[in-house]
């Protein structure tokens, strides 16, 4: 017992360590930025047709201003492509992004955001190329999801970007399901503003594209995969809300990874948790019959479910002027997602206000100085 609480002491001041060294770089990095010349910004390619117009689609207006989003996010999509067939990654349209593709050639009138998935091997891969593929990009940039907020880097060590926005602790509280990890990656165009919606509205980001993770899924026919998921979930949990599983340790609950292991899981620092669980991951995928995000069955309880078969092949569907990769069984995976998928039903997106002219730091600066005017 006494061996394992100088372990956890030396792991604490490990990481106390370790953040008294983010600290450092993060004024080292301040003091870079700095001292850097501005990139210049490329003029950006024309995707949506008459994007300097208003227009009606399927009733409804789509005004000039969202046609500008739109065209970002294309070009986030042109370079995602770039990226991933140079060195061979697949990735498909999803939810929204192929429904649109599929039911409208393009965006849905009323959406404001684009979703794309790989397979896990392929968004490991994406994951460890696109960094470097960006490094010498005046504005796109790669961000994580860590601990409730977007992170630029891979290092547990690094924290480049100390001004990127995080999620309050009054919100945390007021929206407990929320997970402070999941696989996602987000390729970001940092020369842009993009604020959440009002539950949110002190969240903003930069234009972005989101990238999600398919990982094998029940059921199984081999009870080995069965173990393998069950923990991953585990993991994943003790990722996301370690307080409920040493809680859950404490009230001797049973859990299939060994108690010692998972004390000493739960006792790195968060970073480090979060790339041992894609790590685990990526050691054990197979290909299954069913595939999902992870996320959903074990968080959100929201089990949408797509059949591998679906995606085995790959076609091309017009988006706007540009074209998306989509999974030849789009029929069923959007059945699965949506049900019927054709009904047309209007839904309120993400954003709740947005610049694509205006970078994100410039407009954090800059409204931070009226609030601060505002109260005095």
């Amino acid at each position: 017992m006494a061996e394992e609480m100088v372990s956890v002491d030396a792991i604490n001041r490990q990481n106390e360590l370790l953040q008294e060294q983010n600290a450092l770089l993060r004024e080292q990095n301040a003091l870079l930025r700095k001292s850097l010349p501005p990139r210049e910004i490329p003029e950006r390619e024309i995707f949506v047709d008459d994007i300097n117009r208003d227009e009606m689609r399927s009733g409804f207006l789509v005004t000039s201003h969202r046609k500008k989003l739109w065209n970002v996010e294309i070009g986030l999509l042109k370079e995602i492509t770039r990226i991933c067939k140079k060195h061979n990654i697949r990735w498909y349209a999803i939810g929204g992004t192929l429904l649109g593709a599929v039911r409208h050639k393009g965006f849905i009138p009323w959406d404001d955001d684009v979703d794309i998935i790989m397979l896990r091997p392929d968004y490991e891969k994406f994951k460890s190329v696109a960094e470097e593929e960006l490094k010498y990009h005046p504005c796109y940039r790669m961000w994580y999801w860590f601990n409730y907020r977007l992170e630029t880097d891979t290092e547990a060590a690094q924290h480049a970007s100390s001004d990127l926005p995080f999620i309050s602790k009054e919100q945390i509280e007021k929206y407990p399901a929320w997970a402070p990890f999941f696989p996602l990656l987000r390729l970001v165009d940092e020369s842009t503003t993009y604020l959440m919606e009002d539950d949110r509205k002190d969240v903003f980001y930069s234009v972005w594209v989101d990238i999600f993770c398919l990982d094998p899924c029940p059921p199984f026919e081999d009870k080995t995969l069965l173990k393998n998921f069950d923990t991953a979930r585990e993991l994943l949990l003790a990722t996301v809300f370690p307080d409920r599983v040493r809680e859950a340790l404490f009230n001797n609950e049973k859990f299939l990874i060994p108690r010692e292991r998972l004390m000493t899981f739960l006792n790195l620092p968060y970073k480090l948790r979060a790339q041992q669980f894609d790590l685990f991951q990526l050691r054990n995928f197979v290909l299954t019959p069913n595939i999902a995000e992870i996320k959903y069955h074990s968080i959100n309880r929201k089990r949408i479910v797509y059949q591998y078969e679906d995606f085995k092949k790959t076609i091309y569907l017009p988006f706007e002027n540009f074209e998306v990769p989509a999974p030849a069984g789009y029929d069923r995976a959007l059945t699965n997602c949506y049900g019927d998928w054709q009904k047309l039903v209007v839904t309120r997106g993400h954003v709740n206000e947005y610049s694509t002219d205006v970078p994100y730091r410039e407009y954090f600066s800059k409204s931070i100085l009226l609030n601060s005017k505002d109260n005095g």
